[in-house]
C-alpha cells in the first residue's frame, strides 16, 4: 500500500513537472514571437505603451507619435554595448531624425531610474527617454539583450529589428523603408 502511494506522488509530481516544462517552453518561445515576426517581413502591429519619462516630465505614448517613423531604442545604463550606441543614436537624432521629424524614443528596462539618468546626462542623450520600471513592455517587444532597436512605420508597423548596437547607416536603411522610399 505504502510503495503504491509513493508510485501515485511520484507521478503527480513528475506530471506537474512536465507541465511546468511545457509552459516554460511555450512562454520562452512567445516571448521571441514579435523580433521573430519583424524579421520575416510580416510587419506586426508594434506592442503599445504609455511610460513615464525619464526626467519626470510626464509620460510618452506610442499613440502620440502615429503618423510618424519612430525610432524605439530598448537600452539600460549597465550595458557595454549601450555605452558606444548612445553617442551614435544622439548624433543620429540631431543631425538626421529630429530635423526630418522622425521620432526617437530610448526605452530604459530592467534598470534604475537614477542610473539611467546618470547614463543620459554622461551621453548627453537630449532625444526622449522613458523607463520601463517593471519591464513589461521590453517583454511586450520580446527583448532579448540589449541594446536593441525597432523602427516603425507611420502606422505603428514594425518594419526593421535591430539586436545589439544600431549605426546611422542601418538606421537611414530602415527608415527608408518605414517611409516607403
Amino acid at each position: 500500500m505504502v510503495k503504491r502511494l509513493v508510485v501515485i506522488a511520484v507521478a503527480v509530481v513528475l506530471l506537474a513537472l512536465g507541465i511546468v516544462l511545457a509552459r516554460a517552453v511555450m512562454n520562452s518561445t512567445d516571448s521571441r514571437a514579435f523580433p521573430s515576426e519583424v524579421a520575416s517581413g510580416a510587419l506586426p502591429q508594434a506592442p503599445a505603451f504609455d511610460l513615464p519619462n525619464l526626467d519626470g516630465s510626464g509620460t510618452t505614448s506610442l499613440a502620440a507619435l502615429r503618423g510618424q517613423v519612430v525610432v524605439l531604442n530598448f537600452w539600460a545604463s549597465w550595458c557595454d554595448p549601450c555605452k558606444d550606441e548612445a553617442p551614435i543614436l544622439e548624433d543620429f537624432w540631431q543631425t538626421e531624425a529630429q530635423p526630418q521629424g522622425i521620432a526617437m524614443v530610448g526605452i530604459d528596462t530592467q534598470d534604475l531610474s537614477d542610473d539611467a539618468r546618470a547614463f543620459a546626462k554622461t551621453y548627453g542623450l537630449t532625444y526622449p527617454l522613458v523607463h520601463d520600471a517593471g519591464g513589461a513592455i521590453g517583454r511586450a517587444y520580446g527583448v532579448g539583450a540589449f541594446p536593441e532597436t525597432f523602427v516603425l512605420d507611420a502606422q505603428g508597423r514594425a518594419v526593421a529589428w535591430f539586436p545589439g548596437a544600431v549605426t546611422a547607416k542601418t538606421l537611414r536603411e530602415a527608415i527608408a523603408k518605414a517611409s516607403g522610399a
